[in-house]
């Protein structure tokens, strides 16, 4: 399948889902404040994957919709989004959105190393298996990526990281703002084999409980994005230079 097809169908399969998950909460039986089944039930009812299932519920979560409640699952707060949307939207350019990240993701990855539960170290590791998984097949990775984040922000135990996730959904991901050739250039094979390992890198240092390895290991990842799509952004204008180094790049 063509690449970019395989991108849209991914993304189209996330959007059917949500907007199939949304009808069953606004039109069905099921009442505010009451728990959603698993997410494996939902994968097997909607006949799509537990990383399709986890995207959808972050959008209806980023819609006001369904509210988690940690370490007890998920629960309708409304049966339609509120007028005004609670997604955040930034005018941020990639560069900029990786440096914010930076600063919250490497803090997080400290914490999760030094707090996270099993059950939350085995979705991390299950999360960097997906992106793997997906990126050696030439499949989507966006949900994947956005899950293995989204799960170390859980391991935070801090609320805050993980309605920032959530908030933000896969706008969080700086390739979504790249189109045509600047998107097939960035996103080789080797790209995503390359993060398929520092993925890795992260899991095993919050396996370790090694909060200063996991903010390297994190630093490293998020640095190296940083240096592809600064070299891709000089590479399409010439003319542009740096307004500032930026602190988590790679020599």
């Amino acid at each position: 399948m063509d690449k970019q097809l395989a991108r849209r169908n991914g993304s189209n399969l996330t959007l059917q889902t949500k907007e199939a998950l949304q009808k069953r909460i606004s039109e069905g039986p099921v009442a505010v404040g009451e728990k959603l089944p698993t997410e494996k039930a939902l994968a097997l009812e909607f006949g799509v994957s537990r990383t399709v299932i986890r995207e959808a519920i972050a959008a209806l979560r980023s819609d006001g919709i369904l509210q988690a409640k940690h370490g007890v699952g998920v629960f309708v707060s409304q049966k339609s989004p509120p007028a005004a949307g609670r997604e955040l939207h930034f005018s941020a350019s990639a560069l900029d959105m990786l440096e914010l990240r930076m600063a919250v993701e490497m803090h997080g990855a400290g914490l999760a190393a030094a707090r996270k539960s099993w059950a939350q170290e085995q979705r991390i590791y299950e999360a960097a298996d997906a992106f793997a998984t997906a990126a050696a097949g030439g499949e989507p990775t966006e949900a994947a990526d956005w899950s293995f984040h989204r799960a170390i922000a859980e391991a935070t135990n801090n609320m805050a990281f993980i309605e920032f996730f959530d908030r933000l959904g896969l706008s969080l991901l700086p390739r979504n703002s790249l189109e045509g050739s600047g998107r097939e250039t960035l996103i080789s094979k080797s790209y995503l084999e390359k993060t398929a390992a520092e993925h890795r890198a992260v899991c095993d240092a919050i396996s370790r409980g090694d909060a200063e390895g996991a903010r390297e290991a994190m630093r490293v990842h998020l640095g190296g994005s940083q240096s592809r799509y600064r070299g891709l952004t000089l590479a399409s204008n010439p003319a542009a230079t740096p307004a500032r180094e930026e602190a988590g790049s790679r020599p």
